[in-house]
């Protein structure tokens, strides 16, 4: 979106190289000396990441990261360069364009940096003419980089000649920027971790996006740690609130300075986001880089302030030629928290060049493979298309299985609140649809589950014919993996709301919820509920019956035996039969008949004993107590010892009784 700069602080980044007068500019410009180390000081160079503010004409201030510019600190320069707004780059009058000079535009060009000020340093020491040559030869060399239209200001550190100058074109540009704050996360990556007396482990950064406040839990990832901040500052200034594109300084309730380092991140806000070692991107090659990058090469992998190690498998091709572009998956040897949209740069593993960065399209989602055809699509949505796209899109890859809402953020590169805010749109189209607490399946999705299900019963119902449905758990058995257990609940409530499909006892029959059977099996249908009512209380095992049925004539022999099983479950779904634990069958008339005899004795008795129920039914003991069991789980009694007392059934029957 753009912005001008008074939406929120802009950090300016130096970039250069090496004694080209980076941090002597900074110095001219703030008053501040930026090489705080002893080391700096000897040596006249820059090693570590100096940090300071800037006062523009207007009054704004912006953020100031110096960084290093000799060859060996270009890891140090990354740290600190991946939050820079605009760049501040320096190129000497009395040494022009330089290798360093070269790869430091080659970074903040892979940094997506395109807004800055050319500072031509050094002025007092070469002549006119020289300056006026080396002028013509730095506009040449910037018109093929990210820098094309930067303003050229000369100016020397030593005699301040040029200051008002710099200062008026960072201004101007300033107010060009095109901001946007760098994904959803509250987060800032750190580049420097020291202890403070009186505040204790202090992190700095750049804070990336949306606010952090004194007081607020934070996690350090990737280890996961959880703290508080303690207290914020500012440009040296203690605040409550620090905003993005402000350099920050926070301190961190108990935490030890040894368990966190640069590169870690800071995040906030509440997200539970976790770090991880998948990072899929576009890759671009420098078209300068000395040689193709191979799939599998390891690289080093720079993104905010951290170094990481990792392989780049290039997903479709097998390397990559210098100049162009390709899908890639980073496999990090260290987890690292990013989101779509991230920068970064890579650098051959030794010896080290930057030869090559990206941008984050997707994070955490997995092994991707090689030339597989639906990774490269499902990549090229989430590169394009807005939030509600990309959440439509990643649904639907999912097809009948549908997708647990937590994924979809990492694999469409949407916020939480884009996905939420997309989900919700595309429900009132229709075009998906919510299944469970934390599921949703595209209306495609669904149907295809739909009709997947009902081939299965209708084969189900060919091949056994004296059931009356497949039971809901062996259905969801034998779609697991290809139709969630969520979308199979969605679809069997919404078929059978429209008449569909039939449910009893957990059985699902399409077609009609009546089952025809030819003579001869009705007659063992009748036979086995004979056997059963004749049974009276005391009931029958399995293995009882189907033998007394076919003692009957009915039987003997296997197939026999299979259809009476499976009439003997017909008669139990169809609620003529009651099946009792462990293996007993009643007629569900004598079960009502049974209860009955409950209620009229518990009008006169408070407990109820297995001997009195043996007295009341007139069986033996092990034929009354697993029906006594069967009443206690169905809530008609209630077990206190070894005696029953009026369950809540019961109890309801009497509060309703006219009497």
């Amino acid at each position: 979106m753009a912005a001008s700069s008074a939406h929120r602080p802009l950090i300016v980044g130096t970039a250069g190289h090496i004694d080209h007068g980076k941090t002597a500019l900074i110095r001219l410009l703030t008053g501040v000396d930026t090489d705080r180390l002893k080391q700096e000081k000897e040596r006249g160079i820059s090693i570590e990441l100096g940090f300071t503010s800037l006062q523009l004409p207007s009054g704004e201030q912006l953020g100031v990261v110096d960084v290093p510019g000799h060859e060996r600190f270009v890891r140090n320069m990354l740290a600190g360069a991946g939050g820079i707004d605009l760049i501040l780059f320096i190129v000497a009058a009395d040494e022009g364009v330089m290798p360093q000079t070269r790869e430091h535009m080659d970074i903040i060009d892979l940094l997506g940096v395109e807004r800055g000020v050319v500072a031509l340093t050094k002025t007092d020491l070469v002549e006119e003419e020289f300056l006026e040559l080396v002028e013509e030869t730095v506009g040449e060399y910037l018109a093929e980089t990210c820098l094309r239209t930067a303003p050229i200001v000369r100016v020397s550190a030593q005699t301040g000649e040029g200051k008002a100058d710099v200062l008026q074109a960072l201004e101007q540009v300033a107010a060009e920027v095109q901001l946007g704050e760098r994904g959803s996360l509250v987060r800032l990556p750190i580049d420097r971790v020291f202890t403070m007396e009186g505040f204790g482990t202090v992190v700095t950064g750049t804070l990336w996006a949306g606010r952090l406040r004194e007081g607020e839990t934070v996690r350090i990832l990737p280890r996961d740690l959880t703290t508080r901040v303690k207290s914020l500052e500012v440009h040296g200034r203690r605040v409550g609130e620090a905003l993005a594109g402000q350099r920050v300084a926070v301190a961190l309730h108990a935490v030890e300075k040894s368990t966190i380092e640069r590169g870690d991140w800071l995040l906030g806000g509440g997200s539970q986001r976790s770090a991880t070692t998948f990072v899929d991107a576009q890759v671009r090659l420098l078209a300068s880089a000395a040689a193709p990058i191979r799939s599998g090469q390891r690289m080093r992998f720079h993104l905010g302030a951290a170094e990481l190690l990792g392989r780049l498998i290039l997903l479709d091709a097998d390397r990559l030629e210098p100049g162009k572009r390709g899908w890639a998956q980073l496999r990090l040897e260290t987890p690292t928290l990013t989101e779509r949209g991230d920068h970064f740069v890579l650098r051959t593993y030794s010896p080290m060049h930057t030869v090559a960065g990206g941008t984050v399209v997707t994070a955490g989602v997995g092994r991707r493979r090689r030339y597989r055809r639906e990774d490269l699509a499902a990549l090229d949505q989430a590169a394009a298309g807005t939030p509600r796209e990309r959440v439509a899109a990643v649904v639907e890859r999912y097809g009948a299985r549908g997708c647990e809402r937590a994924p979809l953020a990492r694999e469409s590169g949407s916020s939480g609140p884009e996905v939420e805010e997309a989900l919700r749109e595309l429900s009132e189209t229709g075009l998906v649809v919510p299944v469970g607490r934390r599921r949703v399946v595209s209306r495609a999705g669904l149907t295809a589950a739909g009709e997947r299900i009902r081939g299965i019963l209708e084969a189900y119902q060919a091949r056994a014919p004296l059931s009356w449905g497949l039971a809901k758990s062996e259905l969801k058995k034998r779609v697991e993996g290809e139709i969630g257990a969520d979308v199979v609940e969605a679809w069997v409530r919404s078929a059978a709301e429209a008449g569909r499909l039939f449910v009893r006892n957990d059985r699902l029959r399409v077609g009609s919820d009546r089952l025809v059977l030819n003579a001869a099996h009705e007659a063992l249908r009748d036979a086995i509920l004979d056997a059963v009512r004749q049974a009276g209380f005391a009931g029958q095992r399995q293995r009882e019956l189907l033998a007394q049925v076919a003692a009957r004539g009915h039987g003997p022999g296997s197939a026999a035996q299979r259809e009476a099983e499976a009439l003997l479950l017909l008669l139990v779904d169809s609620g003529e039969i009651v099946r009792i634990p462990p293996d007993f069958y009643f007629a569900t008339s004598r079960v009502d008949e049974a209860i009955a005899r409950l209620r009229d004795y518990f009008t006169s008795h408070a407990e109820l004993t297995v001997g009195d129920l043996k007295d009341l039914l007139g069986v033996t003991r092990k034929q009354a107590v697993p029906l006594l069991e069967y009443l206690d789980q169905q809530r008609w009694t209630v077990r206190r010892g070894d005696a029953r007392r009026r369950g809540p059934r019961l109890r309801a029957d009497a509060e309703e009784s006219p009497s």
